[in-house]
């Protein structure tokens, strides 16, 4: 290689390491529900365990392994109100979904490869619940 096509080579590797660095996880609006998900990382999990006191329900998602467990991402996330409407459908990001919801009964999936894990919850004012959904590896 080239001394112009190693600099352009690193000026890339830069550019993208900045972009990853910038990419902090952001809440979202959908409909009565707002949440972030994360946590992949040092940065994203301090991030996300201190914006977790402002949401009502943290969800952290974990794979039984051996010898190890492991944090799990791309969780397929559905809650669904008392009356069985969805208010929330979402992909996890990391090993931590953070949401925010109007006050109720919800009955909630979490979806890892085909299996899925299931929880009732109530959300009331000033309430936080953490909840955690394992899966066998």
């Amino acid at each position: 290689m080239n001394k112009r096509t190693v600099l352009a080579l690193t000026a890339l590797i830069a550019a993208a390491l900045t972009f990853n660095a910038n990419a902090a996880p952001t809440p979202i609006t959908k409909g009565v529900a707002t949440y972030m998900s994360g946590g992949i990382g040092l940065d994203e999990s301090t991030l996300i365990q201190q914006e977790a006191k402002n949401y009502p329900l943290e969800l952290e998602f974990l794979i039984k392994a051996s010898p190890k467990d492991e944090y799990a991402a791309d969780i397929h996330v559905k809650i669904s109100d008392a009356s069985n409407k969805v208010v929330l459908d979402a992909v996890s990001k990391g090993p931590f979904f953070l949401a925010k919801l109007p006050a109720g009964s919800y009955h909630l999936e979490a979806a890892k490869n085909g299996q899925v894990k299931d929880h009732k919850i109530a959300i009331t004012p000033g309430s936080h619940q953490h909840i955690m959904f394992e899966w066998q590896e």
